[in-house]
């Protein structure tokens, strides 16, 4: 599937530019057949491969930490290339762990990804959020690039890899594909985003990756406006972003509408991702 166009970058704009064709001439959230791979669940997950050490480093007090991901895979799953759903967990840079985006990241094995979820680092307490976010960031860039260095091993499309978060980690997502390169690398590693009750540090800005945001009207952590500002802009800078809102909700809607976000993320993804890179719609049988 890499050979479509013949590079990362070229294969990229390329999706970008079939993405805007795609935009013009349907909707989203298409009513796709029953059993529709990276649509629908049609396989079951595994238990996860865990506790795979993706970068050292060192922690804000200078102690050396080896930062983990668990990749969760489809259970039989034929492919030899499949996009990756990196999801990250919430907890302001201080607390959260890896664990609490297990069942994301199981649903997306269901549905023919590869899950993933990963450890970042963290802070006893906030003095200074932004140095925080920025460790995080640089995290999710290397957890992104060593799933692209590992993507046949573990039969990864390396250019469908896309951020997905929660809260901080829906920031941390946000962050991978608008911040670079006013902070390394020098192009975005991935191919799209996913935030939930979240926001991003860096203004949006053209030729960048499709997202889709999911947020509480009633958010008291991270305001609505806040996150509804950052799919304006996303539009306005030329990209697509679809933007859920929750009448009534606050911040908790990562526990409380799993099930829609989930639906809904995965829609988005196969629609206004996936099938530019030239993904197709397929139906597979029962007992897959």
């Amino acid at each position: 599937m890499r050979g479509l166009l013949g590079s990362r970058r070229a294969r990229r704009a390329g999706a970008i530019f079939a993405g805007v064709v795609l935009l013009a001439t349907s909707a989203t959230g298409c009513d796709w057949p029953a059993r529709t791979r990276y649509v629908h669940p049609v396989f079951a997950s595994d238990n996860g491969t865990t506790n795979i050490v993706y970068r050292t480093t060192t922690t804000y007090t200078g102690a050396a930490i080896d930062l983990k991901l668990d990749i969760y895979q489809p259970v039989g799953d034929t492919a030899t290339e499949r996009p990756v759903m990196m999801w990250m967990h919430g907890g302001y840079w201080i607390g959260g762990s890896k664990e609490n985006m297990t069942a994301y990241a199981k649903d997306s094995a269901t549905r023919g990804y590869v899950g993933v979820t990963i450890q970042y680092r963290l802070r006893n307490s906030i003095t200074d959020f932004s140095a925080a976010a920025l460790d995080a960031y640089d995290d999710s860039v290397a957890a992104a690039q060593w799933l692209e260095a590992h993507a046949a091993q573990y039969r990864i499309d390396p250019d469908a890899i896309i951020a997905a978060g929660y809260s901080a980690g829906a920031v941390n997502a946000m962050n991978l594909v608008f911040l670079p390169p006013d902070r390394g690398p020098a192009t975005s590693p991935v191919d799209g985003g996913v935030s939930i009750s979240g926001l991003s540090f860096a203004a949006p800005r053209a030729h960048r990756a499709k997202i889709i945001m999911f947020h509480g009207t009633n958010d008291p952590l991270v305001p609505y406006a806040s996150g509804e500002g950052v799919c304006q802009q996303t539009r306005a800078a030329g990209n697509g972003c679809e933007f859920v809102p929750y009448q009534g909700a606050g911040h908790e809607i990562g526990g409380t509408q799993v099930a829609d976000i989930q639906a809904r993320t995965h829609d988005y993804i196969f629609e206004q991702i996936l099938l530019p890179l030239g993904y197709k719609a397929v139906q597979l049988p029962a007992g897959t």
